[in-house]
């Protein structure tokens, strides 16, 4: 049988637990975007400041069509001299305004369209980064012959022919 000391010390142990939570990166946004508090740092831990990514911050900050521009010109002073976190804060409140606001990740239309095995074995075949691959697979999935050439690569290296047919197939992206 619980008794009511029993209840009030699971409940303070529970507040305690949600206060020393590590703040996300999301965490992070909202204060540049929301709070806008300029003693944020100074309240953050040490493993909070950690978490901070002045790289990640811009490129989620990016994704509003309205600060692309903004980002994209202090970006190069931010990462490019690797400023400190705090200091990329304060500046940040200057400069977006204050808001509560969805910023999406926008993905690549390419992610997910071909098969990450294809991929890879294309990189090994032409000896090429990933990104080079998939503008080879654009020009070869145009091409009259292309798909003909992806099974020629896959025979190469052993794949067999139901293989060859589920990796040559290039997937619907949403």
């Amino acid at each position: 049988m619980n008794n009511f000391f029993d209840i009030e010390d699971k409940v303070e142990i529970e507040e305690k637990t949600k206060k020393s939570k590590t703040k996300t990166l999301f965490d992070h946004l909202k204060a540049v975007t929301q709070f806008q508090d300029p003693e944020y740092f100074k309240k953050l831990t040490d493993t909070d400041k950690k978490s901070w990514s002045n790289y990640m911050i811009l490129r989620y900050l990016s994704m509003n069509p309205d600060w692309v521009d903004v980002i994209n010109e202090i970006q190069p002073y931010i990462t490019g001299m690797q400023l400190k976190p705090e200091l990329a804060y304060q500046i940040l409140i200057r400069i977006i305004p204050s808001s509560n606001i969805y910023l999406p990740y926008v993905k690549s239309k390419n992610e997910g369209k071909y098969e990450k095995e294809l991929i890879n074995t294309l990189q090994l075949f032409y000896s090429v980064s990933e990104k080079e691959v998939i503008e080879y697979l654009h020009i070869l999935y145009s091409k009259q012959d292309g798909i003909k050439e992806i099974n020629r690569i896959l025979s190469m290296y052993g794949f067999d022919e139901k293989r060859i047919k589920k990796l040559s197939k290039v997937k619907e992206v949403k």
